[in-house]
């Protein structure tokens, strides 16, 4: 939740010209009235003004690492025949080619 009152955490951003905190879902911020638009700044009317987000909390790295782990145990695992199955393919490069001739190369080509 803003300290402005909209019911959507982690909106607040700071413009990047002169430092004021506003509420990108709500426009209200650290000024009287409300913004024009989320991308130009209230008090120092700069265009493109969002900066870094600001007050919000982050999850710690604890119940991140807990989420990763239940996710890893219910997604199924690949089986080993389909790396397999990849490794058995032969490159271009091993394709039998007429000696004496280059491959053609892209790219620019060298001056003489």
């Amino acid at each position: 939740m803003c300290r402005w009152g909209c019911a959507l955490p982690n909106t607040t951003y700071m413009c990047k010209w002169c430092g004021t905190r506003y509420c990108k879902e709500c426009l209200k911020g650290d000024f009287t009235g409300e913004m024009k638009e989320a991308t130009k700044c209230r008090v120092c009317n700069q265009g493109r003004c969002q900066g870094q987000r600001v007050e919000y909390v982050p999850r710690p790295k604890q119940e991140e690492d807990d989420k990763n782990k239940k996710r890893s145990m219910s997604a199924p695992s690949r089986s080993k025949s389909a790396k397999s199955a990849k490794s058995t393919k032969s490159p271009k490069s091993a394709k039998s080619k007429s000696p004496g001739k280059s491959a053609k190369k892209s790219g620019k080509k060298k001056k003489k």
